[in-house]
């Protein structure tokens, strides 16, 4: 994480936005976003994350890892297929395998 990057964390824990959760096995900060509270503080980043978790959870649908159910109040429910289950299980270095 570079200067920049420790200011923008810390203005957003500052404000509420973030909180640091701990360390991944590779020694890289892990943090967890409030993301309401994220929108009303940087909505281009909201924005910007909403965008990835969209084409990320688009990639995970169209190679039949998930499945999305809407309710009757069009509210979405993306429940792991078995397909996406196995290979959940089989990850041993977990490359996401949709990147570009």
């Amino acid at each position: 994480m570079d200067r920049d990057d420790e200011e923008v964390i810390g203005f957003l824990e500052e404000q509420g936005a973030v909180v640091w959760e701990g360390m991944d096995e590779d020694g890289e900060a892990v943090f967890k976003f409030d993301l309401d509270r994220l929108n009303a503080v940087m909505p281009e980043l909201y924005d910007e994350i909403m965008k990835d978790l969209d084409k990320d959870l688009m990639a995970l649908c169209q190679e039949g890892f998930v499945e999305i159910e809407y309710d009757e109040n069009l509210n979405a429910l993306f429940r792991i297929t078995e397909k996406g289950e196995e290979w959940a299980k089989n990850l041993i270095d977990p490359p996401f395998p949709f990147q570009n």
